[in-house]
C-alpha cells in the first residue's frame, strides 16, 4: 500500500498526547514512515513501548516515548521539555490524547467532570502553551486561541 509523501515533514520534530494507542498510534507511526523525530506521551507504558517496537520493526525512526499523566500538567512541560531536549526544537504538535468513556448524564459527579476536562482538554492549552514560542521562533506557529495585550 503505498502513501502520500510530505517531505515538509522530514527531519521535523513532532510531538503527539495520547500516542501509545488507537489514533494517537497511528498519527505516531504515520509521523515516523515521513521520517520525522517523533515523541509521544502516553500513560500506557505497555501498549507504548509495544509501538515503539512495531515502528522500529518496520525499519522507521522510532518514536521517543515519555510517560506522562495529562491532567500533571507539570509532568506535561517536563515531557516537552525531555522531547526538545532530545530531539531540537518542536514544529509540530497533535493534541490527540483523550478518554471517551461512555456514560449517562446521572452518572456524572463534578469529580467525573473534572477528570474528563483535564484528560480531554485542560492539557491541550498547556501544550500549545509550551510549544508556541519555538513555533513562532520558526515562523509557523498559528494557533486559535490568542491573547490580546491592553495598555
Amino acid at each position: 500500500m503505498r502513501f502520500a509523501s510530505y517531505p515538509s515533514l522530514e527531519d521535523r520534530v513532532a510531538f503527539v498526547t495520547g500516542g501509545g494507542s488507537g489514533i494517537g498510534a497511528s498519527i505516531v507511526e504515520h509521523l515516523c514512515a515521513q521520517r520525522a523525530r517523533v515523541a509521544f506521551v502516553d500513560i500506557q507504558r505497555e501498549a507504548s513501548a509495544a509501538l515503539v517496537q512495531t515502528v522500529e520493526a518496520r525499519g522507521l525512526p522510532a518514536p521517543w516515548f515519555i510517560h506522562c499523566d495529562l491532567r500533571d500538567i507539570a509532568a506535561l512541560r517536563a515531557a516537552v521539555d525531555e522531547a526538545r531536549a532530545r530531539l531540537g526544537p518542536i514544529r509540530v504538535l497533535v493534541n490527540n490524547a483523550a478518554h471517551d468513556e461512555r456514560h449517562t448524564i446521572e452518572s456524572v459527579t463534578p469529580e467525573y467532570w473534572d477528570d474528563r476536562f483535564a484528560v480531554n482538554l485542560r492539557h491541550q492549552f498547556f501544550a500549545a502553551q509550551a510549544v508556541a514560542p519555538e513555533m513562532a521562533a520558526a515562523g509557523g506557529a498559528r494557533s486559535s486561541i490568542s491573547a490580546r495585550r491592553r495598555g
